[in-house]
C-alpha cells in the first residue's frame, strides 16, 4: 500500500510540472475559445471592472501578451478565482498568478 502511495505523488508532481511545459499561444488559445463562446464584450468592461475608465489601461490591456490579457479578463472580469483558472485551463496555479501579477503591474504602471 505504501508502495501506491509513493507512485500516486509521484505521478501527481510529474502532471503538475507537465502543466507548465504547455506553450503559452495554446494556453491562450483555450481561453481565447472559452471567451469567444461565452461574451465577447469582456475586454470592453474590463477598465470598468478595475474601477477606472481610462485610455491609458485600455492601451496597457491591449499590448498585453494573449495569455497573460485573457488571464486578467477571467480573474477581473468574470471573476474567476486563481485556482479555477488553473484548474479549467490545465495550468499550474502559480503559472496562473505569474501572468496575474505581470498584468497588474502593467495596469498600475498606465495608472
Amino acid at each position: 500500500m505504501a508502495h501506491h502511495h509513493n507512485v500516486s505523488g509521484c505521478l501527481a508532481r510529474f502532471v503538475a510540472r507537465m502543466r507548465d511545459r504547455v506553450p503559452d499561444d495554446i494556453c491562450a488559445a483555450r481561453i481565447g475559445r472559452f471567451l469567444e463562446r461565452s461574451a465577447p464584450a469582456d475586454t470592453a468592461r474590463l477598465p470598468d471592472a478595475l474601477g477606472q475608465r481610462d485610455g491609458r489601461i485600455e492601451k496597457a490591456v491591449a499590448d498585453m501578451e494573449p495569455l497573460t490579457r485573457g488571464i486578467l479578463i477571467l480573474v477581473v472580469g468574470r471573476k474567476m478565482s486563481v485556482s479555477e483558472v488553473a484548474r479549467r485551463f490545465r495550468m499550474s496555479e502559480e503559472r496562473v498568478c505569474r501572468h496575474f501579477r505581470r498584468a497588474m503591474e502593467m495596469v498600475a504602471g498606465q495608472a
